[in-house]
């Protein structure tokens, strides 16, 4: 969630260094959450919406400053633009994205799903120049990379098409079970992604064996579920392997494993998040539940089942 008294600067002439991150992202989706840093000792476990990503956070040593955030439900397209534009950027330093953050390095990264340098580097190469990056910034890098932060704002203002739109404020009532509901429509994807990968398919079976569409309806959704979400929602509903009260829902108490949803059984799985949804009342419960029902019903509209593909 924002933190208390968290507002986004809506007027371009108020922003002022690192007030430009929330100021232009948020003109893509509201900012639920932000957490902006210069050094290690910037990282306080107050700014940290739970124990194990300010651990996290913690571990991270070398990328200052950085921007770390989540949208609430952008669509797929406006996350992967944001990440192409970053990418893209070349200014005085080199932002990257990756883990919810921006974060300035000293050169781009190489390999791994990284940027690759204009010349063919060994395996040997990558990983030492990579290692040479994860070393902590030195107080004048710090000092040119948040000169940098408004040139580079305006540039994704500029590169996303953003200048004539306004910023968008988080409302934290957006995460009650009528919020949620209310926030997309019922079958608009959007990206919140989870700890299983989700596919709509007709023979959810024969998916899982080629990884190939069975039907003109299958696709791919940016939704789903994390282990968080499943673990108080489980929690509240007594879930546990083969449950007798919730035995579709109960395919999901391991994040590790594939679930697949035949057509003839999501008429049955909505009917459990259905009683599921009168018992839950932890936050990341609603979440999670919401995403599943949306999840389900389009998979009822198309008439296909789904797969969850496990970690």
């Amino acid at each position: 969630m924002t933190l208390q008294g968290q507002t986004v600067p809506t007027n371009r002439s108020a922003p002022k260094g690192s007030e430009w991150f929330p100021y232009v992202v948020s003109k893509l989706a509201p900012l639920e959450w932000w957490s902006y840093e210069e050094s290690i000792s910037d990282v306080t476990r107050e700014k940290y919406r739970s124990d194990s990503s300010y651990e996290l956070a913690r571990q991270n040593t070398w990328e200052f400053p950085r921007f770390c955030f989540l949208m609430f439900r952008p669509s797929s397209q406006v996350f992967t633009d944001l990440l192409n534009a970053v990418k893209d950027y070349d200014g005085e330093v080199a932002w990257v994205m990756h883990d919810d953050c921006i974060g300035a390095w000293k050169a781009k990264p190489t390999g791994s799903g990284f940027v690759r340098l204009p010349y063919t580097m060994s395996e040997q190469e990558i990983e030492k120049h990579n290692q040479s990056l994860r070393q902590p910034p030195d107080a004048a890098f710090i000092e040119k990379a948040v000169a940098d932060i408004p040139v580079f704002c305006s540039y994704l203002e500029r590169r996303l098409g953003l200048m004539e739109r306004a910023p968008q404020q988080f409302d934290p009532r957006w995460l009650t079970t009528e919020g949620l509901a209310q926030s997309k429509g019922e079958f608009e994807d959007f990206f919140e992604p989870g700890t299983w990968s989700v596919f709509l398919a007709r023979d959810p079976d024969a998916y899982v064996k080629t990884s190939k569409p069975t039907s003109p309806e299958d696709r791919s959704l940016g939704l789903s579920m994390s282990m968080f979400e499943q673990e108080d929602l489980f929690m509240e509903l007594g879930v546990a392997e083969d449950s007798h009260d919730f035995p579709l829902l109960s395919r999901l108490t391991d994040y590790t494993s594939d679930a697949t949803y035949k057509p003839n059984e999501v008429a049955s799985f909505l009917e459990e998040l259905r009683r599921a949804q009168q018992i839950a009342k932890k936050p990341r419960s609603i979440r999670g539940l919401d995403n599943l029902f949306r999840i389900a019903r389009w998979a009822q509209k198309l008439n296909v089942g789904i797969y969850f593909g496990g970690v």
